[in-house]
């Protein structure tokens, strides 16, 4: 149907042919009307006699005419036109002078330091779309041209995306080429720019390798491969800041690959003058160490808190000195701190045993402390037999304190209970 000699739209004559694919071909154009050569790319018919692509399609081209960048072809016209009967929509694009990326891989991989220079390019380009809103969908080598003087110039961006146009989709049709697209482009995701920052991982691997990262006998076997298998190695003659600069931009997450076109092409600068550095460490480790650490600094101070707010063990018994009350010296073993020894309807918890040591002829009352089986014990003067208390007999009330400075109970013995009448000289001078 198109051929050398075809005129589209009474002004732009086809001349040789400069590449297709499956959107549509791209010729070499003379402009009849200001007399230039151009780039023509004509849509597939299909996708052309479908009103809502070709709505679609002309926002695209319209955007894309806002776009003043170096590194983006200029996109003069858009028009439809009858060719033998079938309807045809194309795109007038800048005729760049050079050759195509793919074209030049044919003769084998690209040095280093040519590979990171285009990748900034580009990525300056992209950066220059993606600010408009535009997203190319569609970057790979046939769509990158290198001028005489190396520059390399985005083009074709006849199936791009754009915010205010909408995805552009046809049926059947999955609208990137499978050795460059985003496995998020494979699931019906949302396009971003993280898609043309994948693409562009791609082109870098195979200007670096001589070929692509994933190859199948089909479409499908390629996006496969895309969405599940890990990126081959690069040769291992590649520096480190070059081989993150790749690897980081074929994430299969978007979120885990450079954040901006801007930023990768920033990072690819930084290995160009530095290939043996890494360009910027990557974010997710460096968050994970810092939570690990984190974590361990909380740990280690909850430990140290509750080793220092635990309660010590039983303090160590002290001696104390055996105090000399009146005639009588009584001699008490250490014990826990003493109980108020007021109430008694409950044993006291103290281990206390008073010896007593008679210092002159007359008989003297000893007592005895509470045992550990917490049952008070009252001995009595000698020769009166002790009387026996039961282990469910409860305590006696105890003596009430004398209100007179006379003979009174020592306070150091809280739990001593005597019968009424029975007072033991703890204070000098006794009565007779």
């Amino acid at each position: 149907m198109l051929g050398q000699g075809t005129t589209l739209n009474d002004r732009y004559v086809l001349g040789d042919r400069l590449g297709g694919g499956g959107m549509g071909e791209v010729w070499r154009a003379d402009d009849t009307v200001l007399g230039r050569t151009v780039a023509v790319k004509v849509l597939m018919p299909a996708l052309s006699e479908d009103p809502r692509f070709t709505q679609r399609f002309h926002n695209e081209a319209r955007a894309m005419a806002t776009l003043r960048h170096p590194g983006v072809v200029d996109v003069y016209d858009y028009g439809t036109c009858d060719v033998a009967g079938r309807q045809v929509s194309f795109l007038v694009m800048e005729y760049v002078q050079g050759e195509s990326l793919d074209r030049v891989l044919r003769r084998g991989p690209l040095p280093v330091e040519t590979t990171m220079r285009l990748v900034a390019e580009v990525g300056d380009a992209l950066a220059a779309a993606h600010a408009q809103g535009i997203v190319h969908r569609d970057v790979k080598p046939a769509n990158l041209m290198v001028r005489p003087d190396g520059g390399v110039v985005l083009t074709d961006f006849g199936i791009a995306h754009s915010a205010s146009a909408g995805q552009l989709t046809a049926t059947g049709t999955m609208l990137c080429s499978a050795g460059y697209c985003a496995p998020e482009m494979a699931t019906a995701s949302d396009v971003t720019p993280a898609v043309d920052v994948y693409a562009l991982g791609v082109v870098a691997y195979e200007c670096l390798s001589g070929h692509l990262p994933f190859q199948g006998d089909t479409p499908v076997q390629i996006i496969f491969k895309h969405l599940n298998s890990p990126i081959p190695r690069l040769p291992g003659d590649v520096p480190p800041g070059p081989r993150q600069v790749v690897e980081r931009a074929l994430e299969k997450a978007p979120d885990a690959r450079w954040q901006t076109a801007p930023e990768m092409a920033q990072a690819a600068r930084q290995a160009l003058s530095a290939p043996d550095t890494l360009p910027m460490p990557r974010r997710r480790p460096v968050t994970r160490a810092a939570l690990t650490i984190t974590a361990a600094v909380v740990v280690s101070l909850a430990v140290a808190g509750f080793v220092w707010l635990r309660p010590s063990g039983p303090a160590a018994s002290e001696e104390v000195p055996p105090p000399v009350i009146g005639s009588t010296t009584i001699e008490f073993t250490p014990a826990s701190p003493p109980v108020t020894g007021r109430d008694l309807t409950s044993p006291p918890p103290v281990k206390r045993t008073a010896v007593p040591r008679p210092t002159r002829s007359a008989p003297v009352a000893t007592t005895s402390a509470p045992t550990t089986s917490a049952v008070p014990t009252t001995t009595t003067r000698p020769g009166t037999t002790p009387p026996t208390t039961p282990a469910t007999t409860e305590p006696e009330e105890p003596t009430p304190e004398p209100t007179t400075p006379g003979p009174e109970e020592p306070t150091a013995e809280p739990t001593v209970t005597r019968p009424p009448g029975e007072i033991q000289c703890i204070r000098a001078p006794c009565p007779g």
